[in-house]
């Protein structure tokens, strides 16, 4: 194998508040919550992608993406030629993971960068990481490297924070011929998401660190919907009220 570095975007993103679930939850329910890590993970095998682009004639640029995890983080890498998929990527896994009830913090950013299979190491990843670490904040961050890799934040799975960082969008913009309320409450399950928000934030309302990450989270849910117009008045109203609450 040539070891070489390669110019990839990376996300580097860690579950929130998994370390205090494995100790009040059972080893089933810990493991189906992972299943948006395992779907993936399984997705991105090399053996079983080979066997879909021999079979089934699957776009071969599916090979040049990596996916890792362990206990409660996990690692998604592509070539920067690859454009903006990975926000798209990582904004489906954590409203996965928020649909079981846990938020999550990363970064991304592009650069330097060797990944193969569980193996990954490189300055694209250490600055990665210290995105994640160095800010008491909820979501994914983008990093300025990887939006001038993917066109300077014009995505749908891209959006600015109420500070005016670039983060990765929990409810990317969806185009239909459909009912455009029903479709959003279809995809994104809206309703479901305003409760656990809601249940979270009375939960750990003696633990201010915790319940003012959840009510963060509630005012950049506000904000994403906000774009969809008139149509998301209600749900923003719900999670803008949370985030005081």
């Amino acid at each position: 194998m040539n070891i070489e570095y390669e110019k990839r975007l990376v996300a580097y993103v860690d579950i929130l508040g998994w370390s205090m679930a494995t100790e009040t939850k059972s080893a089933s329910i810990l493991f189906n919550t992972l299943e948006p890590v395992r779907e993936r993970a399984e997705m991105y095998n090399d053996e079983f992608r080979q066997n879909l682009v021999g079979k089934f004639g699957v776009n071969p640029l599916m090979l040049n993406v990596q996916f890792g995890f362990v206990s409660d983080c996990f690692t998604l890498s592509m070539p920067v030629n690859m454009g903006s998929r990975i926000y798209s990527s990582v904004s489906d896994i954590m409203r996965r993971f928020l649909n079981s009830g846990f938020l999550v913090r990363g970064g991304v950013t592009a650069g330097s960068l060797f990944h193969k299979d569980q193996v990954m190491f490189g300055p694209a990843l250490v600055e990665a990481c210290a995105i994640e670490k160095k800010g008491r904040f909820v979501g994914v961050m983008i990093d300025t490297s990887a939006i001038n890799e993917t066109g300077n934040g014009q995505d749908d799975a891209v959006m600015k924070d109420h500070l005016g960082n670039y983060i990765v969008d929990p409810f990317p913009r969806i185009a239909t011929s459909l009912d455009m309320k029903k479709r959003l409450d279809e995809f994104f399950r809206l309703d479901h998401l305003i409760e656990i928000t809601g249940e979270n934030i009375k939960k750990f309302g003696l633990q201010p660190h915790i319940r003012d990450t959840w009510r963060l989270h509630a005012k950049i849910c506000a904000l994403s919907l906000d774009k969809y117009g008139d149509v998301t008045n209600d749900w923003v109203e719900k999670f803008n009220a949370l985030s005081v609450e």
